[in-house]
């Protein structure tokens, strides 16, 4: 991920398209290169060179692909939704998770078999509407992205609730720093309610 994290923000996950996307390009190099075998004991003077061009060209093809694969990804952080893309450029863009409104998540019978499929995030921000192609583990991801906006909601409420609770004479005593988040926890606390973690 080419995108830099803002202080005190957190990685879930990391996504990217289903191998499937591949399956055309590297396909097709097989394929030629079985043919260039065969080229090879035919010895007929143009075929093996023709053959071996093909091959080339399908290879690059397929390289090339990968690389576009390997740079496609969607992140999922403790704030934001980053759709990133682009080999020799980077495009990316974020979703807050604060603005999320509905998360669509829609496979077909073979998705559902290999495992892809689309998801559609639509959010009150600029960008108005993200979808998500041939994106493996959609539910996973659609499950992250829920469980992020909810501990992000936690977040903000503790926050809020901070100068009250302060207000009401809560003995400082009785409450103690999470080492992890820095969110106000029990003293006696074994774990943090707002990052779950286990705490020593």
């Amino acid at each position: 991920m080419r995108t830099s994290l803002r202080p005190g923000e957190e990685l879930a996950a990391v996504v990217r398209r289903h191998i499937i996307v591949l399956g055309a390009p590297f396909a097709l190099t097989l394929f030629l290169a079985g043919c260039l075998i065969g080229a090879w004991f035919v010895r007929r003077p143009r075929v093996l060179p023709a053959v071996a061009i093909a091959l080339a060209c399908s290879a690059a093809w397929a390289f090339w692909r990968w690389l576009a694969w390997r740079s496609d990804l969607w992140a999922i952080t403790s704030q934001r939704v980053i759709d990133e893309s682009g080999v020799l450029s980077v495009r990316a863009e974020d979703s807050p998770l604060d603005k999320i409104n509905n998360i669509t998540c829609t496979q077909s019978l073979w998705g559902r078999m290999l495992g892809y499929g689309a998801l559609s995030i639509q959010t009150a921000a600029e960008i108005g509407s993200a979808t998500l192609e041939t994106v493996a583990r959609p539910m996973v991801l659609k499950e992250t992205i829920l469980e992020q906006q909810e501990r992000a909601r936690h977040h903000l409420m503790a926050r809020q609730a901070a100068p009250f609770t302060a207000a009401a004479g809560q003995a400082p005593d009785d409450t103690k720093e999470c080492p992890y988040c820095a969110e106000t926890i029990k003293a006696r606390a074994k774990v943090c309610r707002f990052c779950s973690r286990i705490l020593r």
